[in-house]
């Protein structure tokens, strides 16, 4: 009978002290995902559908949520559960790419080829080797034959993850992802002959960042795989006055507007954006689409800012804004 309650006790013991590490994990990684990603207390609620306090609470460690919240939260910031309550320090499986590189392997949905080539290139441009990275990606496409849009997703995409992540875990410094995310648009750029682009289907886009939001690599992907698609295509970057886009839009007499956002506290000029081109009549008939890390975490987001269509990826993006031409020639 001594011997049961001393187990019992000591398990006693032992839950409560995981159930307290859980909480004290919980708050310190609330507060760092919300830091890191920009966010004010009243942004993440807000988006959460909670009280400001309630997130207070949850930092200082006075609450705690129930599973429901708990797996809203992980579900915004795109994490496990795992994650967020201290248990692992991989975020997302499905983001942890040397993780899912060899996951990949194993089930044969990647070449291995590719695979190879993705280290090989990150490891080269980590270390400043541009030249040598350059080269691998040309030899890949003109002498491997590798398809162009299997180097921007497979190997320049992964890349540009895995990069993001080693700095968010501050095992590199800000300067090395800076470097990293240049010298990845410069290589894309020496692509552009090799691309095998459709006809011209008679359609054209104008894409861009929204103002203030450098991060450009996402929304010039899905930038040229209109151009391989036959879309004539103009990026205007990021930064760009409304009534500039407006006038592009004019100029290059565009179909559809793609726009990228990838922190909360750019949704505003998103907005402005589109009701700037909303309020011209002769701009009636432009699509909207958007897309980015923001979008990405509430993909119901675009519906309440007056956006046509929202897409997480290249792919889905032409694949929308095919639609949206096929309905209008219907």
């Amino acid at each position: 009978m001594f011997l049961f309650i001393l187990i019992y006790n000591l398990l006693c013991q032992y839950i409560i002290e995981g159930w307290v590490s859980n909480i004290k994990s919980f708050y310190n990684r609330l507060k760092k995902l919300r830091v890191e990603n920009d966010l004010l207390q009243k942004n993440l609620a807000q988006m959460l559908g909670l009280a400001q306090t309630t997130i207070a609470n949850y930092e200082q460690g006075k609450r705690f949520p129930d599973e429901e919240t708990l797996q809203k939260i992980a579900d915004f910031f795109n994490i496990s559960l795992d994650y967020l309550l201290g248990r692992s320090e991989i975020k997302n499986c499905n983001e942890d790419f040397t993780l899912r590189d060899s996951i990949q392997l194993t089930k044969c949905s990647i070449e291995p080829e590719l695979i190879a080539l993705k280290h090989s290139y990150f490891k080269a441009l980590l270390n400043g080797e541009f030249q040598i990275a350059s080269e691998l990606i040309i030899n890949a496409v003109t002498i491997d034959m590798i398809d162009v849009k299997r180097i921007y997703k497979e190997v320049f995409e992964r890349s540009l993850i895995e990069i993001g992540q080693q700095w968010d875990k501050n095992i590199i410094d800000i300067y090395q992802e800076h470097y990293f995310s240049y010298s990845t648009q410069l290589i894309m750029s020496q692509l552009f002959p090799y691309f095998h682009a459709s006809e011209k289907n008679g359609h054209s886009l104008i894409s861009l960042s929204t103002s203030g939001d450098s991060h450009n690599i996402g929304i010039r992907m899905v930038t040229d795989f209109f151009e391989i698609d036959g879309w004539d295509t103009y990026f205007l970057g990021c930064d760009i006055p409304s009534r500039s886009v407006i006038a592009a839009i004019k100029d290059r007499k565009a179909d559809i507007v793609a726009i990228s956002c990838t922190m909360p506290h750019y949704l505003e000029s998103v907005k402005f954006l589109i009701i700037a081109i909303r309020d011209l009549k002769q701009l009636s008939n432009v699509k909207i689409i958007v897309g980015g890390r923001l979008f990405n975490r509430d993909i119901n987001l675009w519906k309440s800012i007056g956006a046509d269509g929202y897409s997480s990826d290249a792919d889905e993006a032409i694949n929308i804004a095919n639609g949206f031409m096929k309905n209008i020639v219907l």
